[in-house]
């Protein structure tokens, strides 16, 4: 990636991070109670975000983003909540956005770190990124299939393709795919639980179209 990218990139980053801690410091007492409330049930915390209109929306983002950092916090009840709230498309829009923004800071955070480091460092990240240039693209599968594995962070994944030398769009477009089956699934048991039924069908359709984005692209 040139630098005049890579710094309209970082510095989008910079200025998303910026609104979102904005948002949280005018907000601190709705995040707060989402996170009392993650205990308390979802029919609880779908009547509380409801109530909140899109402020609610944007607050469950945040929940998700700090439980994505700190994966000992289960984000499963936001996510839960967001599917039976804005049922199975809405849901997996709002949580995968989420997760992708998170994503994205996990990526400004090696970039900072590359920056700040020292210049055999950054000799050694520049082989890194050759050596991904000219490998035989194994390390995007790995990474795909490491998303499918239980009890993985997504965060330990995303530090590793953030950290391996990977072209932006390239770590962008696996840390987006990658978690979307352990999304889906979440979202599924939450629709469920409130319709009875299974949505299969949209299931099965959004897995073919993963599988044949990312056969297209590595």
């Amino acid at each position: 990636m040139n630098h005049k990218k890579e710094k309209v990139i970082i510095g989008s980053m910079v200025a998303l991070l910026t609104v979102l801690i904005a948002f949280s410091i005018f907000n601190w007492d709705i995040i707060v109670h989402l996170f009392k409330e993650l205990s308390s049930g979802v029919d609880v915390l779908q009547e509380y975000v409801l109530s909140l209109g899109i402020t609610g929306i944007i607050a469950m983002s945040i929940v998700m983003i700090i439980c994505f950092f700190f994966p000992f916090i289960s984000s499963v009840p936001v996510q839960l909540t967001s599917a039976i709230s804005y049922g199975l498309w809405g849901g997996l829009i709002h949580v995968s956005v989420s997760f992708f923004i998170a994503s994205q800071l996990v990526f400004l955070m090696a970039k900072s770190t590359l920056f700040l480091s020292s210049k055999k460092k950054k000799e050694e990240h520049l082989l890194m990124e050759e050596k991904i240039k000219n490998s035989n693209r194994s390390i995007y599968w790995f990474l795909f299939l490491a998303y499918l594995a239980p009890f993985v962070p997504f965060l330990v994944i995303h530090m590793v393709a953030a950290d391996s030398g990977m072209k932006w769009w390239k770590y962008a477009l696996v840390t987006l795919l990658g978690p979307l089956p352990d999304i889906i699934v979440t979202l599924w048991a939450g629709v469920k639980i409130t319709t009875g039924s299974s949505p299969i069908v949209s299931y099965v359709i959004l897995m073919l179209i993963i599988v044949i984005v990312v056969l297209s692209i590595l």
